[in-house]
């Protein structure tokens, strides 16, 4: 009998884990010292850490999602809805939501793995090596937050290269990088210098989509192939 209820126990513990199978949802903004933000997912108010708040555990289905720009002033606070939406989250997966200043958001899916919430399973031993020199969340976070108090594109362009020589990136931090840009040239050269340190450049085609031409779009494709 008790062997029975052992083997009941453990049974029931296996199954709680597998059935671990919530939905994520990720909110961060690139502001600067004099504007804050806050985010409401489903009614419900939450404060920002860093521009950036993690939501686990969430039901699977629509979620509506807004975002609010808060400026201080002499006169006080100004509210201002800079982001509103509605997303749908997969059960087992991670979604993402970058917001820039003016409202433009970068919207990410990765499936929740046990290795690194970032990326898919399936990867092969190398790049499950190289995603250990990665930035963290924490870290880019910290980063986007610098390059965005930058005045000038070129400081801004000369700022990210720096990081860049000095760390490993994802295709999706690249990505994120070029939000913080307006010019196109400038974003095409930042995911040109990028792709010898990005880690999955199998991914790097999602790069493509932060440009606004066919031309730069073909210009990078072109630089990819030849940088094999």
């Amino acid at each position: 009998m008790k062997r029975i209820f052992t083997l009941l126990l453990s049974t029931i513990f296996s199954l709680s884990l597998l059935a671990y199978d919530g939905s994520r949802l990720s909110i961060s903004t690139i502001g600067n010292d004099k504007v804050d933000f806050k985010v409401e997912v489903d009614g419900r108010r939450f404060n920002m850490k860093d521009n950036s708040v993690t939501l686990s555990n969430l039901s699977e289905g629509n979620h509506n999602v807004r975002i609010f720009r808060v400026k201080r002033n002499g006169n006080g606070r100004k509210q201002e809805l800079i982001y509103a939406t509605s997303v749908f989250l997969r059960r087992g997966f991670h979604l993402d939501i970058t917001v820039n200043r003016f409202g433009k958001a970068l919207v990410d899916e990765r499936k929740i793995d046990r290795y690194d919430d970032w990326f898919d399973e399936g990867y092969d031993d190398y790049y499950e090596d190289e995603f250990a020199d990665v930035m963290t969340a924490q870290e880019f976070q910290q980063v986007k937050q610098s390059i965005s108090k930058e005045w000038l594109e070129s400081n801004k362009l000369s700022s990210a290269k720096f990081i860049i020589d000095k760390n490993f990136l994802s295709t999706i931090q690249v990505r994120e990088l070029m939000i913080l840009f307006s010019f196109e040239k400038n974003k095409l050269e930042l995911a040109k210098y990028a792709y010898r340190k990005t880690v999955d450049k199998h991914n790097y085609y999602q790069v493509s989509e932060q440009l606004s031409f066919s031309s730069s779009r073909e210009e990078l494709a072109k630089f990819m192939r030849e940088s094999r």
